[in-house]
């Protein structure tokens, strides 16, 4: 996965932010919590991250250290409190190189989209990196996300996973829902991989613009998906199909030649009278 892929999967979940909008509370009562997992008195939903309960003790935590333990009393019985946990992310990202007004705003996203929730494991990582990701964008940061991924370490997936949960749960208001985003930067991001010239690249430009929302299947697919499919019919356009080997476009691009071809083929349609 590199940089575009990730901006890639944005734009999608932004596209389908309203479906599954409507969705997301039936979503929710949909999960079963079948999967449940104790870790250390905490009851988890290995599904959805959500923590349904926790194992409360109300003994006191007596500990007896000896008569050296203290100057004043031969006998100490020690009885603490457990710390309140903290729902911050600040710990999560504190070494992880970001400023500190991108980790501000991201905490007060987290702190919206997670509603008081406890996550943790690779769900609480997955909405950290989407509340990061939104929170670079929102101010306006230049930060590719194949070295954002490779910070957080984290797989398609699990990125995926963060992201739409983002959206799904940020409030109406939320500049992350009135963010559009920029489809022509995106597009940048796929052609760096490609050796082109300006005036290809901006004959790519319009190609893309033309064949917005002039196919259901196109407008379903990933915009990386559109994209690559695209500049991979560019390509076999002025070298001629025979010319291009596909299965060295698809490693460039790292999708499958079903894909490419299939959309290849419906951007052929659109252009052809």
């Amino acid at each position: 996965m590199d940089a575009f892929d990730t901006f890639d999967i944005f734009e999608e979940i932004e596209n389908e932010t309203k479906r599954e909008h409507k969705e997301h509370e039936s979503e929710i009562s949909v999960c079963s919590h079948s999967n449940v997992v104790n870790e250390s008195g905490t009851f988890l939903c290995s599904d959805c991250g959500v923590e349904l309960s926790k194992v409360m003790s109300y003994e006191k935590d007596w500990r007896y250290y000896g008569s050296d333990d203290t100057r004043k009393n031969s006998d100490p019985n020690r009885c603490h409190i457990r710390k309140l946990e903290d729902k911050s992310i600040f710990k999560d990202v504190e070494n992880l190189g970001f400023s500190e007004k991108i980790v501000t705003m991201a905490n007060d996203i987290y702190s919206q989209v997670t509603n008081g929730k406890i996550y943790r494991g690779n769900s609480r990582k997955a909405i950290i990196f989407g509340c990061i990701f939104h929170s670079i964008k929102l101010n306006g940061k230049m930060y590719t996300c194949e070295n954002l991924r490779d910070i957080f370490k984290l797989d398609r997936k699990i990125i995926l996973k963060g992201l739409k949960h983002v959206n799904l749960n940020a409030p109406k208001e939320s500049q992350i829902r009135n963010k559009t985003s920029n489809s022509l930067e995106m597009v940048e991001e796929c052609l760096q991989k490609f050796d082109m010239s300006n005036e290809e690249k901006k004959e790519i430009y319009e190609l893309y613009e033309k064949i917005k929302n002039k196919s259901s299947m196109i407008n379903r697919s990933r915009p990386q998906s559109v994209t690559s499919s695209l500049i991979y019919y560019y390509i076999c356009k002025k070298r001629g199909f025979n010319n291009v080997n596909i299965k060295d476009f698809v490693k460039k691009v790292k999708l499958s030649e079903l894909t490419i071809n299939k959309i290849a083929k419906e951007i052929h349609k659109i252009f052809t009278p």
